[in-house]
């Protein structure tokens, strides 16, 4: 049997852990789990796990039949990002105290907030990046918003940038002397 891993009272999408109460033919954990909707669900540990795992009692789903709409993948992922370690992309949101608001737990709330997403060239985005998910910081935006709107780890002060800048100029330059050294001596070569 392997080392059982303790997850009570984190939250995987709607679902939160309450306690293991089994495990399945292969060892898998069982969890008894609590739905946002009050629902209670037994999943498997790996489902909640996994990336597109478990989420939700199945509530989530029946919504309406929009679960396959664009704006319940962008609920879901924006769900995963934020509360499953799991996700490869936790540690750029809920790894560093990116949350989503309590009313956004439920996708109908989501929905009524952000409304349907205008145009398939748009995904969702917060306004300021250091803030969490809530309707005042979100909007459908196009790639080219997204794009200006990203934070950059790297450059942590107007210092930090300038020091960035003069870096990148001297490298160019630099490239540009050694370019212009090899165009002469490979112009050399051709005088002789």
């Amino acid at each position: 049997m392997g080392k059982s891993i303790d997850i009570t009272n984190q939250r995987f999408g709607r679902l939160v852990a309450l306690r293991l109460v089994g495990r399945n033919p292969v060892s898998v954990g069982i969890w008894l789990c609590q739905c946002d909707c009050g629902n209670i669900k037994k999943v498997l540990l790996s489902n909640l796990r996994a990336k597109h795992g478990t989420i939700s009692c199945g509530c989530a789903r029946r919504f309406h039949g929009k679960h396959k709409t664009p704006e319940y993948v962008a609920w879901v992922s924006m769900l995963q990002r934020c509360t499953n370690p799991q996700s490869p992309s936790f540690h750029h949101y809920g790894g560093r105290g990116i949350t989503v608001c309590e009313r956004w737990l439920k996708f109908e709330n989501f929905l009524a907030d952000i409304g349907p997403r205008p145009s398939p060239e748009l995904s969702l985005q917060r306004i300021n990046n250091d803030l969490g998910y809530f309707s005042e910081n979100c909007k459908w935006a196009t790639r080219k918003e997204q794009a200006s709107n990203m934070r950059n780890p790297w450059i942590t002060s107007p210092e930090a940038m300038r020091a960035g800048v003069i870096k990148t100029q001297k490298i160019l330059k630099e490239r540009r002397m050694a370019a212009t050294i090899r165009a002469r001596v490979s112009a050399r070569g051709h005088e002789r």
